[in-house]
């Protein structure tokens, strides 16, 4: 995860009022069919939930998340 990535994580969390250590990230890589083409996922991972979120575009996906914890998905 790049520096920007975890940053705006981390403060998606301290927004909704949480503890960033309450929650764990993993980032998979994989090649697509053309070799070129890498996808990228974030798995999120809390205490009450988990989500997946496509990260091949970079790190909107943490834009995604914050609309999950606004809205109570975790908790």
């Amino acid at each position: 995860m790049s520096p920007f990535e975890l940053e705006a994580f981390e403060t998606a969390i301290r927004d909704s009022g949480r503890d960033p250590g309450s929650f764990k990230a993993q980032v998979f890589v994989a090649a697509a069919n053309d070799a070129s083409i890498r996808l990228r996922r974030v798995h999120i991972v809390s205490r009450h939930a988990a989500a997946q979120y496509d990260a091949s575009g970079g790190s909107r996906w943490t834009e995604s998340f914050a609309r999950h914890l606004a809205r109570g998905f975790f908790g």
